[in-house]
């Protein structure tokens, strides 16, 4: 093993050593500490009984200072303490040099001696001691007082406190020798060779440790890891391209199914999910029947696993999707599984058949006009001309075709503007009310004539919209046209507008005839008439119009109705 990854690998336990070289000695370093500092408190005790059985009583005056002075000094040379004399009253006799004492410390001490005979006290600096001086009677004639420094027994503490860690140490390193020493180079090698198995086996092939160094399993450790590399590298590609596959898979618009020969689905893509309504990952390991559930599609899978490839498109759900579906056997990639495509064709069938109607419609809507003017001219040709009243009306019947075609191409031209965004609007805040008082005042009267009931409803506090105001008045005189149109007469018809959230939603309500439900979802269509609705004329490019319009202001337009009992037209427009 390298040096670097040894001390790795020793690291935790030289951790897990300190620690507990720590923890012992902090342990037993307090108790020593303990230990010593009740053995110096019972030292600077018996020191200061030994200096009060050297003074005799009589010698505890004022005029005997010379003796207590000489035996303060020897006691404080001998102890290296301060020592100080003291009578009954506190009053210092004699006292080392000229050391001075904390009076309040002092006079804790004589309290606490007068009481016991002797006291100590222990400080962050110093150890204090006191005893009493007693005469022949046994009565207090004066009082021993010491303070040792700390200093003094401190050295000898830190030396034990360090000794035991010491021993510990050069114990734990003279057993790691040994065990270094005597530890089976072979069964090391073994232990890699383990690790690196499981390793391997738990899908890990980086990064592995196997023996560098000459041994009887050098062979061995070579051999594992060239295969480590080798499958290593091999499963970073396999991963790789699972992973390119899996986003196609995920982005592809088109459902993807891949089944086995037993007809379980071992793969389906989202998009087929969605398709089939088959929650995430719900319908891998079940049967085709239960994902497709429809017999055309599974008729197909079964064609597709007997060899062949198959191609179909149909109609399912109520949705009325339109499928592309195309089933292919996987003979050489995935032998005895088969893949189905499901290609979403309702959209183009969608635009296919509103481009089919287009043409249809703008066909009829030129077709009937023409035939007319067409029938008219031949009338003329064959003798009408000599009829000036005859041929003055056929002539105004010719002039109300032409004006139909020109409004049409009029409105054709408008609406190809208006889809390739070159109609100039002009946006202005303006109040919601101003833009259906315009349309109300002029569609009024007509409303009056056809025998309807116009009214408005809307709050003078509702936020602004920014708005073309010439065009969203055309959009309004559009939609109460048409509810005039179909609304017989004693009907009502109301225009109102109201805030929902960050939207001012307008209406156009009436009582009239009403529209199938089959044609809601295809009104706002160019030329898409109802079947009543081609009885009263016109282009059928109105709606259109008006939803290319509302949607160029960033709003919406749809429509609710009930045949028989009439019809409301919304639009909204965002609040400025």
């Amino acid at each position: 093993m390298p040096r670097n990854k040894r001390w790795r690998a020793v690291f935790p336990y030289l951790i897990l050593l300190a620690v507990l070289i720590a923890v012992i000695s902090a342990v037993h370093g307090n108790r020593i500490r303990q230990n010593e500092m009740a053995e110096w408190e019972t030292q600077v005790l018996a020191s200061a009984r030994f200096i009060e059985s050297s003074l005799q009583p009589q010698t505890l005056n004022q005029e005997e200072t010379g003796q207590l002075n000489q035996v303060v000094q020897a006691g404080s040379e001998s102890l290296s303490m301060k020592v100080l004399i003291l009578n009954t009253q506190g009053e210092v006799l004699a006292k080392s040099l000229d050391e001075n004492v904390d009076p309040e410390q002092l006079e804790s001490m004589l309290t606490k001696t007068r009481s016991d005979g002797k006291a100590s006290q222990k400080t962050k600096d110093q150890l204090s001691a006191a005893t009493t001086i007693l005469d022949e009677a046994g009565k207090i004639s004066g009082f021993v007082y010491l303070e040792a420094p700390r200093e003094n027994f401190r050295a000898t503490q830190n030396w034990l406190l360090w000794f035991i860690p010491a021993i510990l140490l050069i114990n734990a390193w003279i057993i790691w020798f040994i065990t270094r020493i005597f530890k089976d180079r072979l069964r090391r090698h073994t232990e890699m060779l383990t690790i690196a198995a499981e390793q391997m086996s738990m899908g890990n092939f980086k990064r592995l440790h196997f023996p560098e160094t000459e041994s009887p399993l050098n062979d061995l450790a070579q051999a594992l890891k060239v295969m480590a590399e080798h499958i290593g590298n091999q499963i970073d590609a396999l991963t790789s391209e699972r992973a390119r596959l899996t986003a196609v898979l995920n982005q592809m618009t088109d459902g993807v199914l891949i089944a086995d020969s037993n007809g379980r689905v071992q793969l389906l893509n989202p998009a087929a999910e969605r398709l089939f309504q088959v929650g995430e990952s719900e319908g891998v390991g079940r049967s085709v029947v239960e994902v497709l559930r429809y017999h055309q599609l599974v008729d197909l899978w079964r064609q597709t696993n007997q060899g062949k490839n198959q191609s179909t498109m149909l109609e399912i759900g109520p949705q009325h999707l339109f499928l592309q579906v195309v089933g292919i056997p996987l003979k050489t990639s995935l032998p005895g599984n088969t893949m189905i495509l499901f290609q979403d064709l309702t959209q183009l069938r969608r635009l296919e058949t509103v481009r089919r109607d287009f043409i249809s419609n703008v066909s009829h809507e030129l077709r009937t006009p023409l035939a007319s003017l067409k029938a008219l001219a031949e009338t003329l040709q064959e003798g009408a001309l000599d009829d000036p009243p005859a041929a003055r009306r056929f002539i105004l019947r010719m002039e109300t075709e032409i004006d139909n075609l020109t409004q049409l191409v009029n409105e054709l031209l408008e609406l190809s503007r208006i889809e390739s965004g070159k109609v100039p609007l002009s946006f202005h805040r303006i109040q919601p009310c101003d833009l259906l008082n315009p349309a109300y005042e002029r569609m009024y009267l007509q409303a009056e004539r056809a025998g309807l009931e116009l009214s408005i409803d809307c709050q003078q506090e509702l936020p602004s919209v920014f708005a073309d105001p010439t065009r969203i008045t055309q959009v309004m005189i559009n939609l109460i046209h048409n509810a005039i149109k179909f609304t017989p007469p004693g009907g009502n018809i109301q225009i109102s507008a109201r805030k929902d959230g960050e939207f001012i939603v307008f209406a156009v309500k009436d009582t009239g005839v009403g529209i199938a439900r089959r044609d809601l979802g295809r009104i706002f269509e160019r030329f898409y008439k109802a079947d009543r609705a081609r009885t009263g004329g016109g282009t059928g490019l109105g709606l259109s119009i008006a939803r290319h319009m509302i949607e160029s202001h960033g709003g919406y337009i749809w429509a609710e109705s009930e045949e028989g009992v009439g019809s409301t037209i919304y639009f909204s427009l965002p609040v400025a």
